[in-house]
């Protein structure tokens, strides 16, 4: 069953820094070498957001916001769903952001084989930690894969 109580709560607010060698590594790994990412106030490639928690966090840093301990389990799979970015600006090497991740959504759905699908939404708003003003939303949404009871 999933875990509708998590719906609404927040994680931690989080501090990130965003740093020109992590965007830099970022884009190679995108096999992206296009040098408008090798400056001090270079742009982030598009989907730099969703690793600035791990690769720029100044303090608490990682999955925040959602309780991957209480979603592992024997016959639990814990999967990648999907991702969107809403941009207000465009993030640069230098900006320091703060977000809040909240769950905003959690449902289920039945599988075919018996089983079922778990969809837990979380959403952070990166603010300009100077400005108050919002950069970007990142909205992940983590899948977990549960399989079918086996028959007595």
């Amino acid at each position: 069953m999933a875990l509708e109580e998590l719906k609404g709560t927040t994680g931690e607010t989080q501090t990130v820094r965003i740093e020109r060698g992590p965007v830099r590594v970022f884009a190679n790994a995108l096999l992206d070498r296009d040098a408008v990412y090798d400056g001090d106030d270079a742009p982030v490639p598009p989907t730099f957001p969703f690793v600035m928690p791990f690769w720029g966090s100044v303090g608490t840093g990682g999955a925040a916001g959602l309780p991957i301990e209480k979603l592992r389990g024997p016959g639990r799979a814990i999967l990648h769903g999907e991702q969107a970015f809403e941009y207000f600006r465009w993030p640069r090497v230098g900006d320091v952001l703060e977000g809040t991740p909240t769950v905003t959504d959690v449902y289920e759905k039945e599988k075919s084989s018996g089983g079922k699908l778990e969809f837990y939404v979380q959403e952070t708003e990166w603010k300009d930690q100077t400005t108050g003003d919002p950069v970007v939303k990142t909205i992940f949404t983590l899948a977990i894969n549960v399989r079918a009871p086996k028959p007595a």
